[in-house]
């Protein structure tokens, strides 16, 4: 008897070759893999959360109605936003959303303002107040690079102003430092950018790997198969086409 654990197996390599079919030619095995994990996930996600709003609000609230409302009454308040939200699909009362979506709205803005500047700003500008002379010469070499690639890359940012070099006049030392850290950053977020990508890539190969080993070589029959679906579905499109 074929079980549920086999039909799961099968279905994770056809998804897998028909995902990666797209890198040739699009098709409808793929569009058939996109959509299936497009409902799947968003089918996970609404799952999710009715489970959690029954576990936080809904069986506290009917296990035991007094210890609720005496230490988790606040529950109620996102509870009903949250019921506001679908008064968007009535014509009448469809203005009882705003309501919730400003909520929403401005407690993210709060959070977003109280946390984003020390992430992105405080904590860049403090990681790279660094020793610039130790004893370890490798260290020293990092930070030096360090200061001078973000010092770089601020420059190449500043658009405001740029020292001019007139001609047949000696350029001035701002001018010489002004281009030297222009061009330190140029180079320094192409290396950074590059390595970025390298990393993605390799995450990426990864997956592949892992996912070969796991779905795709245990479940060969199923590859080939999802596979052979896949070629004939690209063939018979170009056929159509022409």
């Amino acid at each position: 008897m074929i079980g549920w654990d086999v039909i799961g197996a099968w279905l994770c390599a056809a998804m897998v070759v028909w995902i990666y079919s797209f890198v040739y030619r699009d098709n409808v095995f793929y569009k058939i893999a996109e959509h299936m994990f497009v409902g799947t996930a968003a089918g996970y996600s609404i799952a999710l959360a009715l489970d959690s709003l029954n576990r936080v609000l809904v069986s506290p609230a009917v296990r035991s109605p007094h210890t609720f409302w005496s230490a988790s009454w606040h529950y109620v308040i996102p509870a009903i936003l949250g019921v506001l939200m679908f008064t968007k699909y009535s014509k009448k009362y469809y203005w009882l959303a705003r309501y919730a979506v400003a909520v929403n709205i401005a407690v993210g803005s709060g959070l977003a303002l109280r946390t984003v500047p020390i992430a992105n700003i405080v904590r860049q500008i403090t990681a790279t107040i660094v020793p610039l002379w130790g004893s370890d010469p490798v260290k020293t070499l990092n930070n030096w690079i360090l200061v001078l690639i973000t010092l770089g890359g601020l420059t190449y940012f500043i658009f405001t102003t740029f020292p001019k070099k007139a001609e047949g006049v000696k350029p001035s030392l701002t001018y010489l430092v002004y281009r030297g850290l222009y061009y330190i950053g140029i180079y320094g977020m192409m290396v950074g950018f590059g390595a970025l990508f390298a990393n993605t890539i390799m995450t990426r190969v990864g997956f592949l790997i892992s996912v070969y080993l796991i779905y795709i070589q245990p479940q060969a029959l199923a590859s080939a198969i999802a596979a052979v679906l896949t070629a004939a579905a690209i063939i018979l499109g170009i056929l159509r086409k022409r």
